[in-house]
């Protein structure tokens, strides 16, 4: 009797293995693990800020797209797509994007950045920050020193700036912009650009342009403010990823420096 009893534990259990394991759907014999729905689902209702809930519509959708994709991926395979030199070459180079990645996620794994670090960052940001003027700017590029003259006469004497900075600035986005460059901070900015705007007055025109790999650049400063160093928490994931940046840098700096590159 307790064989007996035994067995038909055993066998029960078996049954109710083989239920909980029992494929969502069947595809031309390839099964859809409801595993493969429960990622699903859990990944999108996850990212939907609380927009999506985990009902059985949703559910329903989720094994839907996960048929398509399997009928998809079967005729694919069917037609040999997946052994095309086209293939091949995508998925060698998604590969090695892929391998790059969990490098870079490995340096910052084993050069983690501390509070302190991020904390003593900001501190020099603040620094330079706070007590410092920002200066709301546009600006027309130029090819040559000669039109660059010829424009800021012409803007002395009243010349619309926006209106020529679409008609005659070689800037990209300059026609749709104005040339609009928006705020930017005096004691952060290159040297030369700070330079040059430091002797420009609210509402006035660069005195001579300024050259640059770019070409020759005529700026307006439209508006003038102290500036103030945002708060620490509003910053700081941002300190810290440059921070982490920083550290994937120097690491790859480091491999160069050990290679032999000819």
């Amino acid at each position: 009797m307790k064989l007996t009893r035994l067995a038909s534990i055993v066998a029960f259990s078996a049954l109710s293995l083989q239920a909980m394991a029992a494929p969502v759907a069947t595809v031309n014999g390839s099964a859809i693990d409801k595993n493969e729905v429960d990622r699903a689902v859990s990944q999108l209702v996850k990212n939907s800020n609380g927009k999506v809930q985990d009902t059985p519509a949703l559910r329903e959708e989720i094994k839907g797209n996960l048929i398509a994709k399997e009928l998809v991926l079967q005729e694919a395979r069917r037609r040999g797509l997946d052994k095309t030199p086209q293939f091949t070459e995508r998925l060698d180079n998604l590969r090695e994007e892929l391998l790059q990645s969990a490098l870079l996620a490995d340096i910052v794994k084993q050069n983690p950045v501390s509070d302190a670090q991020v904390k003593a960052a900001y501190d020099q940001l603040a620094a330079q920050l706070n007590g410092s003027k920002e200066v709301k700017v546009r600006q027309i590029v130029v090819a040559n020193e000669a039109d660059a003259t010829r424009l800021i006469a012409e803007l002395k004497k009243g010349g619309n700036f926006e209106a020529a900075a679409r008609a005659k600035s070689i800037q990209p986005g300059a026609k749709q912009n104005g040339g609009q460059m928006g705020w930017g901070n005096l004691n952060t900015m290159e040297a030369p650009l700070a330079e040059a705007l430091k002797g420009i007055g609210k509402g006035q025109v660069s005195v001579k342009p300024l050259h640059s790999r770019l070409g020759y650049h005529v700026f307006k400063v439209e508006e003038i403010r102290d500036s103030k160093a945002p708060a620490f928490n509003d910053v700081k994931p941002q300190i810290a990823r440059d921070l982490q940046q920083r550290e994937v840098a120097k690491a790859i700096d480091g491999l160069r420096s050990k290679a032999k590159i000819q």
